[in-house]
């Protein structure tokens, strides 16, 4: 049976303090590569080489096709694609500048029975932790999910101060393709609750924010650096 260990957290939407949520505690990212190396431990006769290439050709066509309209339907999820936005008039054309085609995912039912019979084992709170709750594109308002260069992204949450003296202390966006890390030179508001950062430029990708800081609910810093990371991918198209 599959098991995840849960953190609770406080609720600051609520005036209760003893209400909390749980927050799942991260394993890590896997990629095709990793799935490749879980598949040769399990056993089989095909090269480590030949799995990947046919996991990122798999991925590859799953795109093509849902961009073409089909619907996938794979042991893990259904996706289909659709379109946000109001269209003026039988006769008006798609614009981009008010409309987006956008990608829905819905768990299948394989996953969705495992989700059922997985063991959730409290480990505790994590009051002392840094929470982000809310990450918004002050541009178009989205929230968590698109992001725009060279703009400005309200972070939102509890204990986000940046706070240090450690050269690791920032605010970050790390490329879910090539793992490089992006720091925001430019903060504009830093408070516990929230964070007002200039995003550098970035390339066209999913993104994981991370908030390296040391500090704490008192006036003494952290001997190392807390890492937080969101746990929303955020998206530059």
């Amino acid at each position: 049976m599959s098991k995840v260990n849960v953190w609770l957290y406080d609720n600051l939407l609520t005036p209760d303090p003893n209400d909390f949520y749980g927050k799942v505690k991260p394993q890590g990212t896997l990629r095709n590569n990793d799935i490749a190396d879980a598949m040769i431990k399990e056993g089989t006769e095909y090269q480590k080489e030949t799995i990947l290439n046919i996991l990122d050709r798999s991925d590859r066509i799953k795109v093509a096709k849902l961009v073409e309209g089909y619907s996938i339907n794979t042991g893990v999820y259904h996706s289909h694609i659709g379109i946000n936005g109001v269209f003026h008039g039988a006769t008006d054309r798609f614009d981009p500048n008010e409309h987006r085609i956008t990608a829905s995912f819905t768990s299948s039912t394989a996953l969705r029975e495992e989700l059922k019979k997985t063991q959730v084992d409290i480990v505790g709170t994590a009051t002392t932790e840094p929470v982000i709750g809310k990450v918004i594109d002050s541009l178009t308002k989205a929230e968590d999910s698109t992001i725009t260069p060279g703009n400005v992204i309200s972070i939102q949450g509890n204990r986000l101060k940046i706070a240090g003296d450690d050269d690791i202390v920032g605010v970050y966006l790390i490329n879910q393709n090539d793992d490089s890390r992006h720091k925001c030179a430019q903060i504009i508001t830093n408070e516990p609750k929230q964070l007002l950062v200039m995003l550098p430029a970035l390339e066209v990708g999913n993104y994981t924010l991370e908030i390296v800081t040391q500090f704490s609910a008192n006036s003494l810093l952290l001997k190392e650096p807390r890492e937080i990371q969101f746990e929303q991918i955020l998206i530059v198209d």
